[in-house]
This record gives structure tokens, C-alpha cells and sequence, in this order.
């Protein structure tokens, strides 16, 4: 059998693994607890272990594996390895995460940014597959992103490169959690959603969501505005609409900056479904010259929770293959 590539997605939570043929294909999955408060040996004990119970499932050992890919979360040196102090990774400094578990695991491993990897996935072997050039917008709590070009992430000289939630769509706009005012995220995330359904509240339009948050506006989740959707409040639709209008202003320039053929949107939000995805891409059409913005098209991904685990496998394939020349 040809060798298999292992993926790791390491989050404060969970350690979910999976082992990946060459051409994509999943083989076999693990998931268990990160123990992040231990600190990095203890994180690294779990990776471990998930990956011996991934490859014991797929019926392989290590000498089966071509190399391994962490997607790993906050600041970190894509090049080197080196995870630097992930919030969600308590007494995590400056750790050579690749180098060690190279020396644990015994073959070539390679660390990349979470975001990053689960565009890749998606590039590699779900809702991109076929694309030279594709985008990923993963929306929830935050907005995030990836960007393929011609096959290859593009991560930036500092590696800090897709941080799409970033983009300003507002000049003295709304502060954003990254300490910026005007970012996209503040808009298109659920965060800006709850934002935007506040404001609309505040300068007193009606709505049930008053009702349901007990007159604390600060208690209304995206669920709620959701639900009020689903149970046809106005203000409700009125508010997903202008969360998809900022999310397709957002892509529109990605569109007019990298003519790609697949814009890839996953993450929570993208469960309302039409309500919200028809505003983004009429919203986008709209703002984006004509021939790149009539080929683009906008999807859900293909991989759901998977996305993360098989991204960092093709990455680690792709950079293997660089590294050695194939």
C-alpha cells in the first residue's frame, strides 16, 4: 500500500486525527480531549495517542506514514514549526511543535495555521476540488479565512496572510476584537449579526427577539435571530439580510483582487442557508466586475467538521513533495 499522510487538528478542546491516502480519501478518524490545561507535553501525549488510534483503525503503523500536518490554532512560524502563545493553549511560549512530534512520531511533520489548513481541505478534497484558485470564509463567532492560489496557500512573508475578517468595509466603523475599527468581522460574523440586531433595536424597531432576550439586549444570540427568521419576524429577516450584504461586500473584493473561481463558506452561520446566502451573492455579484464576479461561485463546504483534519494532511503532503523535490 502506498504511504498514508496523518492530519491533526489541535484545539483547546479536542484532538481530532485522521488518515488520508494520497489522493484525499479518508481512512480512518480519532477525536479525544486536548487536556490543554496540562500544557504542551500533555497536548502532545494526546496527539500522539490520537494518531496511534487513527492508524490502529485504518489496520496501519507507523512505517505506512509518508509524514503528518498539525493545523494549529493562534501566532506561529508556518515555516519553522514554531507555535508561539496560543490563547486557547495555556503555557504554550514559543514551542517547536513540528520538531517535537517529529521526534516523537518518527517521519516529517509540519505545522500550519487552523484557518489555513481547513482551506486547503477544502481545495484538496471537498467543495474546492478542481479550483486553481479558490477563498474560504469560515463564519462564526469571528470571520476567518484561507486563500489557494494556483494551487498553493498564499500565507504571506510572515505567514500572517488571509486574515480576511480583516478587511476594512467601514472607515471609523465598529471596533473589532483585533483592537481595529472597520473590519468585515465586526459586520459579517455572528458577533456583528448580534451587533447589527442590537443597533436595530436601540433606534426602536419591533421585533420578538425583545421578547425572547427578557428586554436584555445584550442576551440576543444568532440563534435567536435564526429562530425569529424561521418563525417569519421581520426584523429578524431584516437583520440576516444585512449580515449577508457586509459578507458579500467582503467577497466582492475578493473577487475583484484574486478573479477566483470558488468562494468557499463554512463555519456555523452557513446553516441558515438561503436567507443568508442569497443576499451574499447577489451582494457580490453586484460589487464585482463582471466576468470574475459571474465565475465565482459561492458554496457551502463539502467537508464539514472534516475540513480541518484533511487539510493538514494535503498540506502536509503538498510540503513534503516540495521539500523533496516530486
Amino acid at each position: 500500500m502506498s504511504q498514508v499522510i496523518i492530519g491533526v487538528d489541535l484545539g483547546g478542546t479536542n484532538v481530532k486525527t485522521a488518515v488520508a491516502s494520497r489522493d484525499g480519501q479518508l481512512l480512518s478518524k480519532d477525536s479525544r480531549p486536548t487536556h490543554a490545561e496540562g500544557g504542551p507535553d500533555v497536548v502532545m501525549d494526546a496527539m500522539q495517542e490520537s494518531i496511534t488510534a487513527a492508524l490502529k483503525g485504518a489496520g496501519l503503523a507507523s512505517k505506512d506514514v509518508l509524514a503528518a500536518g498539525i493545523g494549529a490554532p493562534g501566532p506561529m512560524n508556518w515555516q519553522t514549526g514554531v507555535v508561539y502563545s496560543p490563547p486557547n493553549l495555556p503555557g504554550w511560549h514559543n514551542v517547536p511543535l513540528a520538531e517535537l512530534m517529529q521526534k516523537r512520531l518518527g517521519y516529517p511533520c509540519y505545522v500550519d495555521n487552523d484557518a489555513n489548513v481547513a482551506c486547503y481541505g477544502e481545495y484538496w478534497s471537498g467543495a474546492g476540488r478542481g479550483a486553481d484558485t479558490m477563498c474560504l470564509l469560515t463564519l462564526g463567532t469571528g470571520v476567518g479565512g484561507g486563500i489557494v492560489v494556483f494551487h498553493k496557500l498564499l500565507r504571506g512573508i510572515d505567514g500572517t496572510a488571509a486574515e480576511i475578517g480583516h478587511l476594512k468595509v467601514m472607515r471609523d466603523g465598529r471596533l473589532c476584537g483585533c483592537g481595529s475599527k472597520g473590519c468585515l468581522e465586526a459586520y459579517a460574523s455572528v458577533t456583528g449579526m448580534v451587533h447589527t440586531a442590537i443597533e436595530g433595536i436601540e433606534s426602536g424597531k419591533k421585533t420578538v427577539l425583545t421578547e425572547w432576550c427578557g428586554g436584555d439586549l445584550h442576551k440576543i444570540t444568532g440563534k435567536m435571530v435564526s429562530d425569529g427568521v424561521a418563525q417569519g419576524d421581520e426584523f429578524s429577516k431584516w437583520v440576516m439580510n444585512e449580515t449577508g450584504v457586509w459578507i458579500g461586500l467582503g467577497i466582492s473584493s475578493l473577487i475583484n483582487l484574486l478573479n477566483p473561481e470558488k468562494v468557499v463558506l463554512c463555519g456555523g452561520m452557513i446553516s441558515a442557508g438561503e436567507v443568508l446566502f442569497k443576499p451574499i451573492r447577489d451582494t457580490a455579484k453586484a460589487n464585482s466586475f463582471e466576468v470574475p464576479g459571474k465565475r465565482a461561485e459561492i458554496v457551502s463546504a463539502g467537508l464539514g467538521l472534516d475540513s480541518g483534519v484533511i487539510g493538514a494532511a494535503g498540506c502536509a503532503l503538498a510540503r513534503y513533495e516540495e521539500d523533496h523535490h516530486k
